[in-house]
């Protein structure tokens, strides 16, 4: 069967396997063995469950001794999916909240995310042929939490993947008696992802499990057997190019109902063999369990009855084992446990806003105070570190995590100003006071995205300007009111990767315009739009904002000398060394204009 797979994906994991543990023999930072460790646990998903126990328990051991938690968290959610693809659930959920709070605790968002999605599909996995609806309804909730989680990240990926695990829940919830009407919202989740998908240009890898899932509704619900069959191919397709044995399993069962319910039974019984030998190599109960199901519905509709006969006990077997009252009353304990200790911290992080909430206005002055002294400390910081980048090669590797570690907690300290500003705007009433607050607030967001991008990628001194940019104008256009939907925003950046002392200032000017035309610029305006553009000449790096306003007046523009927005558009085209000019023409644009030396 697995004939047309071409060996050299095995080969690289091999190759990636033992370059890992090379670096494990002669590592002597202990942080960094854990790192390693759970990487190696990561390389044997598709091939050795026994191996992922193996290097994840010895990760937890060594992150507990050396009080790492984060790896610990990491750990422990790779010994959760060992547990899972046993079938021995109880444990499996017990490890999955333990990572949570761990990663709550490290206020690690896409983690806990994470996590959370894991525990949507142990419920699934323990929904069994029985669909019992205690598991249905909270795998629904921790999905819907843990998009909620990844939203404010944001995370598209994560997002996609939330979408898609309710939508397997959603079809098990309309197999119920009267609840049919969940399949339409199963469906809305998978088309709602492939849109995300394509629209963003992220977790691509996910599309071949939202073309199986959106078969099982056209097979089940609208009974286009045809129609899931095209899609069943699509995702059989993506699924070989990318050897993924698991959503192999699935499209195969699939594809194998499809043909019964088109009255082929040969070509239903050849998928049903090729489930269970699949679902053999993956070696994991609840895939074997709906093995067994496909050949009995196979042998079945062949009129074999002795062999479905068969294939029935054998999945009535597994699925007892399981799916038990002793597991289900487990489970509902360790989580009810949890639960409670989130309640308890939930009401003691209440009372700490409320203090917070209750402090005079002398917190406005203050916030802003500490606002200017945070961004002159990170920029003396950053000037010094680069400085000094030269004098510690010899220790890059360190030199990386530090870097990282920086952006993270100036991300978290402008964060922390943000918080502060906003707080401020409850105890406020005087609406120019609430406009200066806002626009504070959104010149700190600006700085954040920059240092939230390097500390999450590989380049701790360039952004990626494309990404930046779209976050920054959607998240402005989000908080000014405007429906996305109903307006036109079209981001165009030729060159994609900037130094972060070019990124900074070009990022800031863009936030001031944005918010100029934002506040003013759509009055009687029935669809709004902005173009922003990033191109780069042969001498120069040219920036452009365009609205399709109403106009601004070129010379009030220019005579205003005391607007705090205009200075700091000055001062940065000062800094950047640029141009700036104005035309007003069915709308206004400013372009921006930096010497490519300097760019």
């Amino acid at each position: 069967m697995y004939c047309g797979f071409s060996s050299a994906h095995a080969q690289d994991r091999l190759k990636k396997q033992d370059s890992l543990k090379k670096l494990l023999a002669v590592q002597q930072d202990d942080t960094n063995k854990v790192k390693l460790l759970n990487s190696l646990a990561n390389t044997y998903y598709q091939t050795n469950k026994d191996s992922i126990n193996y290097y994840s328990s010895l990760a937890v051991q060594l992150a507990k001794k050396r009080s790492y938690r984060r790896g610990e968290a990491i750990g422990e959610a790779h010994q959760a999916a060992y547990y899972r693809m046993q079938g021995e659930y109880t444990t499996a959920v017990n490890k999955l909240l333990n990572s949570i709070s761990i990663n709550e605790e490290q206020h690690d968002v896409g983690p806990a995310a994470n996590s959370y999605l894991n525990l949507a599909q142990v419920c699934k996995d323990m929904v069994g042929d029985n669909n019992t609806p205690e598991y249905i309804n909270k795998g629904i909730l921790y999905s819907q939490h843990a998009y909620n989680l990844f939203y404010s990240i944001p995370d598209t990926a994560g997002m996609v993947g939330c979408l898609n695990e309710c939508g397997i829940l959603y079809r098990d919830r309309a197999n119920l008696k009267g609840q049919e009407k969940y399949y339409d919202s199963a469906y809305a989740a998978y088309i709602k992802a492939v849109d995300m998908i394509e629209r963003s240009g992220k977790a691509k890898g996910l599309v071949s499990k939202l073309y199986n899932n959106i078969s099982q509704v056209y097979n089940e619900y609208w009974k286009d057997y045809k129609k899931a069959l095209e899609y069943l191919f699509k995702a059989e397709e993506l699924n070989k190019n990318a050897h993924n044995l698991s959503g192999l399993s699935f499209n195969y069962g699939n594809i194998s109902l499809a043909y019964t319910k088109l009255k082929q039974p040969a070509a239903s019984l050849l998928y049903a063999r090729k489930m269970l030998e699949t679902a053999r190599l993956l070696n994991r109960p609840e895939r074997l369990r709906n093995a067994y199901n496909s050949m009995y519905f196979s042998f079945a509709d062949a009129g074999r009855f002795d062999s479905a006969l068969y294939y029935y006990k054998q999945a009535d077997i597994l699925d007892d084992s399981l799916n038990n009252v002793a597991k289900t009353n487990e489970v509902v304990a360790l989580q009810t446990k949890f639960e409670t200790g989130k309640k308890e911290l939930e009401i003691r992080r209440l009372h700490t806003d409320s203090l917070v909430k209750n402090r005079q206005i002398v917190f406005l002055v203050s916030a802003l105070l500490l606002f200017v002294l945070l961004a002159v400390c990170m920029v003396l910081l950053y000037y010094r570190i680069r400085k000094q980048r030269q004098q510690i090669a010899g220790q890059s590797k360190k030199m990386e995590v530090m870097m990282k570690e920086l952006h993270h907690r100036v991300k978290n300290n402008l964060q922390i100003v943000s918080s502060l500003l906003s707080l401020q705007t409850y105890k406020v009433r005087d609406e120019e006071a609430l406009l200066v607050l806002k626009e504070s607030q959104q010149r700190v967001q600006a700085m954040s995205f920059i240092h939230q991008r390097l500390y999450k990628t590989e380049s701790l001194t360039a952004v990626n300007m494309k990404e930046y940019l779209t976050n920054l104008a959607e998240s402005l256009v989000s908080s000014y009111g405007f429906n996305r939907d109903d307006f036109d925003l079209r981001i165009t950046v030729e060159k994609e990767m900037l130094d972060i002392d070019k990124a900074l200032p070009i990022g800031l000017i863009i936030n001031e315009l944005m918010t100029n035309a934002l506040k003013y610029a759509y009055s009687n305006i029935h669809r709004p739009s902005l173009n922003i553009t990033l191109i780069e000449e042969d001498t120069k790096l040219v920036c452009t904002i365009k609205d399709n306003g109403t106009g601004i007046d070129e010379q009030q523009w220019k005579q205003k000398k005391n607007s705090f927005g205009k200075q700091l558009i000055t001062a940065l085209c000062k800094q950047l060394r640029a141009q700036q000019s104005l035309v007003v023409n069915a709308g206004t644009q400013f372009t921006i204009t930096i010497p490519k030396q300097v760019a």
